[in-house]
């Protein structure tokens, strides 16, 4: 895929045509915006799934029994990465519109809802995309490339040992 395609996918996906702020002729800043908010949550569990490095979700209160939260994935030397690539504690504050003392980061805490890990599914092949248009480190990287291309290989078709997915009883 290439950007404009996984752009135009994550314009409609996300709901961002509803926000006028929003260029969609700006690629890139359509995909931070899809991945630098609600759905960073799916983004993070494909990373994860891809680098094997655990998914983390920060958190922060806007409010009397409010939070927000940001989820990206810890690499083992404890740097962070989400959409932007490497991040920080401080600058996902500072995206939140928060002192960096009030973000606390926990194990994962949200779930994807918007596809299913199949080779099949429109909506993971397109974030899959992303990987492949974003031309930030480490995702240009040959050793990503390499982990982004083993993930898709062991992804099976849909409904190939898919719990989620009814058993098929027909003839």
């Amino acid at each position: 895929m290439d950007i404009e395609r996984v752009s135009a996918f994550f314009h409609e996906a996300c709901g961002l045509a509803d926000d006028p702020s929003i260029d969609p002729e700006d690629h890139l800043a359509v995909i931070d915006a899809a991945f630098l908010s609600s759905d960073c949550d799916d983004f993070a569990w494909v990373l994860s799934k891809i680098t094997g490095w655990p998914a983390r979700t920060a958190l922060w209160n806007i409010g009397p029994c409010q939070s927000g939260h940001h989820s990206v994935v810890e690499a083992p030397d404890g740097r962070l990465l989400d959409v932007t690539g490497w991040t920080d504690k401080s600058a996902i504050a500072k995206r939140a519109g928060r002192e960096e003392r009030l973000l606390t980061l926990h194990e994962f805490r949200h779930h994807p809802f918007n596809f299913s890990e199949s080779a099949d599914d429109e909506f993971l092949e397109a974030l899959l995309g992303v990987f492949d248009v974003i031309d930030r480190e480490p995702y240009r990287g040959s050793g990503f490339r390499i982990l982004i291309s083993a993930y898709r290989e062991i992804l099976p078709s849909y409904g190939d040992n898919d719990p989620h997915s009814p058993p098929d009883y027909g003839p």
